[in-house]
């Protein structure tokens, strides 16, 4: 890592505020070094960012050349360079920020390799053409491929790979708002990939789970105009329960609108009509905790109560069960026995089915819900091979048949209820039970990256030293959830770090307090509203809390003091041991 006279040579670098820097691979005679660049908000601020390749002595980058810039959260960075060799490397990192191509990159794009994670984007607008060949890789956390901004309609790069596109991704595909054709969907059994194909003879490639094995499908993948008209976007979200009807109980993939249900109306059967059923493709991301991966929740047969469900029954996590009048979401019930997350399965369908009214409906013996569209419609293919091209009704739950309640009050009684049941039963833990401490590896970073360990802990009060020249620093710890560490009852899925009161930086005989994370609107890192016993004034940290430590004496060491009112108990492990199930 260097930087000599704004440029910057070699790995390692990173810049934190907008403006106009220039990455150069250094070397002499063609023979270059990578060169890195990494863009960071630490305050949360947007932060727009130019990254200029340089040639060396003013000559094209050879094919030697290996550049890597990343845009992390609130960053916008541009790439451009005026001359670059079709064989030059590139790796761009969009790691929760936005990254953009210009200037003569654009004539080597088919080189380059765009990483998505963690909510990324990648904006192609204007340059489908140039991406052809290039590699594409969505990842953990999810990204958006923007390839809109084409003025002559539709415009999809052909012959890029595109990598682990699902749930969760976008890609928008077109400018004017207009829908565009899939004339045809292949898929490789061999090679794992499918090829959409548009009506202008455009094609796309995608590598992951988009292939449908059942030729009268219309597949997973759909296309419908983006929320704001800018686009079309390709969606692959998240299959299957036998639903009352007024003849018999009937599988929920073989529904299909108007067909007729049974709904409980003031406890009372009455039939609803199916006014839309959709389908959808989940693919577990393990790395996230089990809630949010998209693992399917099992219901063992009679969990709730004698033939409540009349067989093993699979949902959705949020997918809500009906009680007293009540719904509650399924990952609110799971007790690791009767009731649990299946991670034998890691790729399925699920389907919905919509009435004119959100209805109370029968699943397997069990009241649950009907579909609520409250703007997600678009992660469905309808089925009977329509695309949809309507918007979403965006309702909420002020739509519902019954209110949802996820009030510990509420929730905690049924949980311990369906859990002592699931005792009785001699029903067996499905997993190990998670490894927890309550040490907190409490720390802090500087704004440089270096660690700063604690001088001593004491009666709830940490304390710390801090060298000259440091002017902020993060809070840095061990995380968890309450309804990981509480119980699921608890619809708390916060990351929490440690609960902090009182900040003071000593310096010399001058004590003075730091007050910036109980502002009304919660600095990067600290979690809005107040969380303490008696309404104390205090707020937890996410486990990496920025915290700017004001006017610093030029050249005193500092003692800094976080007063600590809590913090864990922690999941430092889980150590998962699912039993073989099918589905």
């Amino acid at each position: 890592m260097s930087e000599v006279l704004g440029v910057y040579y070699g790995t390692g670098n990173s810049v934190t505020t907008s403006g106009s820097y220039t990455l150069d691979p250094g070397g002499v005679l063609g023979l270059l070094s990578p060169a890195a660049m990494t863009v960071s908000s630490p305050d949360g601020e947007p932060v727009d960012a130019t990254i200029n390749f340089a040639g060396l002595l003013d000559l094209p980058v050879t094919a030697a050349a290996s550049f890597t810039v990343t845009a992390e959260k609130n960053t916008v960075v541009t790439v451009s360079a005026g001359a670059v060799n079709a064989l030059t490397t590139t790796t761009l990192d969009a790691n929760g920020g936005t990254v953009a191509l210009a200037g003569g990159l654009l004539n080597a794009a088919s080189g380059v390799t765009i990483n998505l994670t963690n909510g990324g984007t990648f904006n192609g607008s204007g340059i489908i053409s140039a991406l052809a060949g290039a590699t594409i890789n969505f990842g953990s956390g999810g990204g958006t491929l923007n390839l809109a901004g084409s003025d002559t309609g539709l415009a999809l790069l052909s012959g890029a790979s595109i990598n682990n596109f699902g749930s969760g991704d976008s890609i928008i595909v077109e400018s004017d708002g207009t829908p565009a054709t899939v004339t045809g969907i292949s898929y490789d059994g061999l090679l794992g990939a499918s090829t959409l194909t548009f009506s202008n003879g455009d094609t796309l490639a995608l590598q992951g789970q988009y292939q449908d094995t059942d030729p009268k499908a219309a597949g997973y993948v759909s296309t419908v105009a983006d929320a704001d008209g800018e686009g079309t976007v390709l969606v692959c979200f998240l299959a299957g329960s036998m639903i009352r009807t007024p003849d018999a109980d009937i599988a929920v993939e073989d529904l299909c609108a108007g067909d007729t249900i049974i709904a409980m109306v003031n406890d009372a059967p009455q039939p609803r009509t199916i006014t839309w059923a959709g389908r959808a493709h989940a693919m577990v991301r393990p790395e996230l905790p089990d809630d949010e991966a998209g693992y399917p929740v099992r219901i063992l047969k009679d969990a709730i109560s004698a033939g409540v469900p009349y067989k093993d029954m699979l949902i959705t996590a949020e997918h809500c069960l009906y009680f007293e009048g009540r719904f509650v979401p399924a990952r609110m019930l799971v007790n690791n026995t009767s009731i649990f997350y299946d991670r034998t399965i890691t790729s399925y369908d699920y389907y919905h089915i919509e009435t004119q009214e959100h209805a109370v409906i029968i699943a397997d013996g069990m009241l649950t819900e009907s579909y609520l569209d409250t703007g997600n419609r678009r992660a469905f293919v309808q089925k009977d091979n329509v695309v949809l091209l309507g918007g979403s009704r965006n309702l909420t739950w002020a739509h519902a048949a019954a209110p949802l309640d996820v009030s510990p009050g509420f929730v905690e009684p049924l949980f311990r209820q369906i859990a002592a049941r699931a005792a009785a039963s001699g029903h067996e833990p499905q997993a190990q039970a998670a490894t927890m401490t309550d040490e907190a590896d409490l720390h802090l970073m500087t704004q440089t990256g270096a660690i700063i360990h604690k001088m001593r802990e004491a009666n709830g009060f940490a304390f710390f030293m801090i060298p000259p020249g440091v002017e902020s620093v993060r809070i840095m710890s061990r995380t968890s959830r309450p309804s990981d560490t509480i119980g699921p009852y608890i619809d708390d899925r916060r990351q929490l770090g440690v609960l902090i009161k009182d900040i003071k930086l000593f310096e010399g005989s001058v004590a003075r307090p730091i007050t910036t994370h109980l502002a009304n609107e919660a600095p990067e890192g600290w979690h809005d509203g107040w969380y303490a016993p008696e309404n104390v004034p205090c707020r937890w940290t996410d486990g990496q809390a920025s915290m700017p430590l004001g006017t610093r004496h030029p050249t005193l060491m500092g003692l800094l003091c976080l007063e600590i009112l809590a913090g864990g108990p922690y999941v430092i492990s889980t150590a998962p041991q699912p039993q073989a199930l099918t589905a």
